[in-house]
C-alpha cells in the first residue's frame, strides 16, 4: 500500500551555514594551490590516470525508476500538462493532488542492489571508472545528505547508495567519481505550480523547492545550498571526477563554480589524487575542466583532452519499460572513434528500481569487454596520432549526433598510438578477396615515414603487409580475432608529420604549426623551411628526441593580400598545402543591435546610424540590457572584402546564436538553424557557419551582415564564438 511522505523541516539552513563555514576554514587553514579565479583555474592539467582510461560507466538510476515511464525526466513531465507522462500519471496512479512524485519514494526499495556485482560487471566490461548520479534533477540525493532530508539513507532505500557503490568500485581497482544535476533543480517542478498538485500546495517543499521556472534567475540561498552539497560530495567520498550538466552555464553559478573548482582542486592536491571536473558547453575555460558532449563526438583530434556521454539506451538515460538498446557495435565504434580524437567515453546505463540492471545492458558491457580484452592495448594510455581517422563516412560534431546506427565500413580507420607506435583500428572487414588498404600509410601520404612489422591484435598469424605509393595493404588472415573492428598494430621507421595548420592574427601575421614525431630511434635533427606559394620565407631548426612528438611553429608576416599556399618541408619532403587568406577580416567587436523585428531591416541601403553599439560575441541581455522573452532582435555589421578576393566564394562563422537566427548577405538568405514560432526549435548549441556565394559579394566595397534573431526565454543573442574571420570556402 503506499504512503504519502510528509514535509520535513529540520534546520537546513544552519547545516548549510555550518557547513559553507568549515569549507571556508579549510581553505583558510591550508595551503593552496588554485584560487577561485579564471586565471588561476587555467592551471589544471587532466590527470593522466584520466587520460589513460578511455572509457567509464555513468549510472542513472533513482527514484524515478518506479514509475518506469517517458525518461528520468518523469518527475517533471508528470506535472506538465498535455506531456504523455502527466496523462500516464492520472490514469495509472491517480490525480498529482493525491498521488505525486514524493508518493513513489517507498517503493523505491532497492531490495536487490548489490553494489559488488554492480562492480564487477563494471570491471568486466573494460571500463576504468565509475559515475553514478548522486543527485538527479528530480533532488532526492542518493546519498548521505545533510542538507537534505529526502536521501536514500532516510528514505526509500534507506542506505548510502553511493557510498557502498564507491567502496565495491575501488575494490575492483576502478576509479570513483560523481554527478550532480542540482543546479536543474531549481526549476524542474515548476509546471506543479499551474494546477491542483501536491507542489503547489508548499506542503512538500524540501523536496519540490524552489519550483520555479528557467526563465528565473536562481537566488543567493539557492547557490549556497548548491554549492555546499557539492562540497559536501566531494569531501565525504572523494570523488575523481565531478560531472555537471548544463544548466550550470547561467552566469549567476559563474563565482560558485569558481568556488567550487577551487576547492575540489586543492582537495585533489591534498590527497595526491588526480581529479577531473566535467562541464558542457561554455559553463568552463577549455583549460580548467574537461568537456563533456553528450550523445555526441567532435570530427577531429582536438588539442584537449574531452569527453562524450552517452547510454546503452536510446529512449531514456534512466530505466523505464520498453526501452531500445544500441548495438555492441555502434557503442564500441563511438569508443575507437572517440578515443582517436583525444577523447573518452562515459557509457551510461539505467538499473530498475529494486537494484538490478537489465539484461540487454549487462549483454552490450560484456561484449564491450570481450573486444577490450583482445584489442585494448590499442584504446588504455594510447593518445593521438598526427591523423585520426581515414575513410569514406562522415563524422558530425557536436552533441546529440552518436551514432545509434553503425554506419562504419572497412575502409574506415582511426588510429592512436604509444610512443613510436601506431595502431590503426580498421572499423570493419574487407570483402571476400579484398585486403585492408590504409591511404594515410602510403608512401606518398608519409614520405618520410617507413612501415616496419606489422601484426593483428588476437591474431596468431603471422600479417602480410607492403606499402605502395598510395596504401598499406595488409592482407586478410584466413581467421577473425573478433568481432567488430580489428586493430592492427604497426612498428614506424622515420620521421612522421600531420595537418598542417595555419592561422592568421589581426596584424596578418601568419602562424604555421605542423605536428611531428621521431619514429627512428635516435634523436633527429633537420632544417625546416617555411614555403608561401613556393616560396621559403623563413627557416628553423627541429630537433627531436627519440619517440618524441612536437609542434613545430613558424611565423612570417604577411604583406601581400590574397589567396596563398602554405607548406613546412625540408630538402627532400614539403607536407600537404594548407591555404590562408589575407588580410584578417574580424567579425569579433562592434556589431549594430536593434530591439524588435522588421524583415526591412535586412536590406543593404538601410540607415542604421541611430541603431545602438554592442560589442559580440555576449548575449543582448550583457551587450544591451534586453531582457524580454520571447524576442526579436536584429544584428547588423558592414565589412568590406578586398578587391584581391574576387571571385571567390566566402565562409562566415557567426557563432553560437540563441535561440534562432535567419541570417543576410547582403540582403540575400544564406542560412539559419533552429525553428521560428509556432513551431519553435532551439539551435542554440550549434555553431554557424555560412556560406556566401561570390556572385552575392561588392568587393573591394561595402557589404552588410543582417542577422535576425528569435529567444524564447532566459539569455539571446550571438553569445559566443567562434564569430569570425571571414574567410574563403575551400
Amino acid at each position: 500500500m503506499r504512503q504519502a511522505v510528509g514535509r520535513m523541516s529540520f534546520g537546513v539552513g544552519v547545516v548549510m551555514s555550518v557547513l559553507l563555514a568549515v569549507f571556508s576554514a579549510q581553505a583558510a587553514d591550508k595551503p593552496t594551490k588554485y584560487e577561485p579565479t579564471w586565471d588561476s583555474l587555467k592551471q589544471y592539467s587532466v590527470p593522466d590516470w584520466y587520460q589513460d582510461a578511455k572509457f567509464g560507466i555513468f549510472i542513472h538510476w533513482g527514484v524515478y525508476s518506479v514509475p518506469a515511464f517517458g525518461s528520468e525526466w518523469y518527475p517533471r513531465n508528470m506535472y506538465r500538462e498535455g506531456s504523455p507522462e502527466f496523462k500516464h500519471q492520472v490514469e495509472t496512479h491517480g490525480p498529482q493532488s493525491k498521488f505525486g512524485y514524493k508518493d513513489f519514494i517507498p517503493e523505491f526499495k532497492a531490495e536487490k542492489f548489490d553494489p559488488a556485482i554492480w562492480a564487477e560487471l563494471f570491471r568486466k566490461s573494460g571500463a576504468k571508472y565509475v559515475v553514478p548520479v548522486a543527485e538527479h534533477h528530480d533532488g532526492f540525493a542518493m546519498y548521505d545528505c545533510s542538507l537534505c532530508d529526502y536521501n536514500a539513507v532516510k528514505m526509500g532505500p534507506k542506505r548510502d547508495i553511493v557510498g557502498e557503490l564507491a567502496k565495491a568500485v575501488r575494490k575492483e581497482g576502478l576509479i570513483f567519481g560523481l554527478s550532480s544535476h542540482r543546479a536543474e533543480h531549481w526549476w524542474f517542478y515548476g509546471d506543479g505550480r499551474n494546477f491542483d498538485s501536491d507542489v503547489k500546495a508548499d506542503t512538500w517543499n524540501d523536496l519540490y523547492g524552489p519550483a520555479r521556472t528557467e526563465k528565473d534567475i536562481p537566488d543567493e540561498a539557492f547557490l549556497d545550498n548548491w554549492l555546499a552539497r557539492t562540497n559536501e560530495l566531494v569531501d565525504k567520498y572523494q570523488p575523481q571526477v565531478v560531472w555537471f550538466d548544463w544548466w550550470i552555464e547561467q552566469p549567476c553559478f559563474e563565482p560558485y563554480l569558481q568556488k567550487f573548482a577551487a576547492h575540489y582542486y586543492n582537495r585533489g592536491v591534498e590527497w595526491k589524487k588526480g581529479v577531473a571536473i566535467n562541464y558542457k558547453n561554455k559553463s568552463f575555460p577549455r583549460e580548467a575542466a574537461v568537456l563533456d558532449i553528450e550523445r555526441g563526438k567532435l570530427d577531429k583530434i582536438s588539442d584537449q583532452f574531452w569527453q562524450t556521454d552517452t547510454s546503452v539506451s536510446i529512449k531514456s538515460w534512466g530505466y523505464i519499460e520498453n526501452d531500445k538498446f544500441r548495438s555492441v557495435t555502434s557503442l564500441l565504434h563511438e569508443l575507437i572513434d572517440i578515443v582517436s580524437k583525444n577523447g573518452c567515453l562515459l557509457l551510461n546505463l539505467g538499473p530498475r528500481a529494486d537494484g538490478t540492471i537489465p539484461q540487454e545492458a549487462q549483454d552490450i558491457l560484456v561484449g564491450m569487454g570481450d573486444w577490450l580484452n583482445i584489442n585494448g592495448e590499442a584504446i588504455y594510455g594510447t593518445r593521438p596520432w598526427f591523423i585520426a581517422a581515414e575513410g569514406p563516412t562522415a563524422v558530425q560534431s557536436g552533441s546529440f549526433s552518436d551514432d545509434r546506427e553503425d554506419p562504419f565500413t572497412a575502409e574506415d580507420v582511426r588510429f592512436t598510438c604509444k610512443g613510436g607506435t601506431l595502431y590503426a583500428i580498421c572499423m570493419g572487414w574487407p570483402k571476400e578477396g579484398q585486403s585492408f588498404r590504409i591511404a594515410s600509410l602510403g608512401a606518398n601520404a608519409a614520405p618520410k615515414l617507413k612501415i616496419g612489422a606489422v601484426s593483428m591484435l588476437g591474431c596468431g598469424q603471422a600479417i602480410q603487409s607492403r606499402q605502395e605509393a598510395d596504401a598499406l595493404i595488409i592482407t586478410p588472415p584466413t581467421t577473425k580475432p573478433c568481432g567488430h573492428a580489428v586493430a592492427f598494430k604497426i612498428a614506424l621507421e622515420g620521421t612522421a608529420f600531420g595537418e598542417l595548420k595555419v592561422s592568421l592574427a589581426a596584424d596578418n601575421t601568419l602562424t604555421a604549426v605542423l605536428p611531428m614525431g621521431n619514429c627512428t630511434g635516435t634523436a633527429w635533427s633537420n632544417i625546416l623551411r617555411l614555403f608561401i606559394d613556393s616560396v621559403p620565407v623563413e627557416r628553423q631548426k627541429m630537433t627531436l628526441a627519440p619517440d618524441a612528438k612536437e609542434n613545430v611553429t613558424i611565423a612570417h608576416q604577411l604583406a601581400k593580400p590574397g589567396l596563398h599556399q602554405i607548406t613546412v618541408g625540408a630538402d627532400d619532403w614539403e607536407c600537404a598545402a594548407a591555404r590562408v587568406i589575407a588580410p584578417y577580416i574580424a567579425l569579433e567587436g562592434e556589431w549594430l543591435f536593434k530591439r524588435g523585428d522588421n524583415l526591412d531591416w535586412r536590406e543593404l541601403d538601410l540607415k542604421d546610424g541611430d541603431w545602438e553599439k554592442v560589442t559580440l560575441p555576449a548575449t543582448w541581455n550583457e551587450s544591451s540590457g534586453y531582457n524580454d522573452e520571447p524576442a526579436f532582435g536584429w544584428y547588423r555589421k558592414h565589412i568590406t572584402i578586398p578587391a584581391e578576393w574576387k571571385g571567390h566564394d566566402l565562409e562566415l562563422p557567426l557563432g553560437r546564436i540563441d535561440d534562432v537566427d535567419r541570417s543576410f548577405f547582403n540582403n540575400k538568405a544564406i542560412g539559419g538553424k533552429g525553428m521560428l514560432p509556432d513551431h519553435f526549435k532551439t539551435a542554440y548549441q550549434e555553431e554557424r557557419l555560412y556560406k556566401v556565394s561570390a556572385d552575392n559579394v561588392n568587393f573591394g566595397g561595402d557589404n552588410v551582415i543582417a542577422i535576425r534573431v528569435y529567444n524564447e526565454k532566459g539569455n539571446g543573442g550571438l553569445y559566443a564564438g567562434p564569430l569570425g574571420p571571414v574567410g574563403i570556402k575551400p
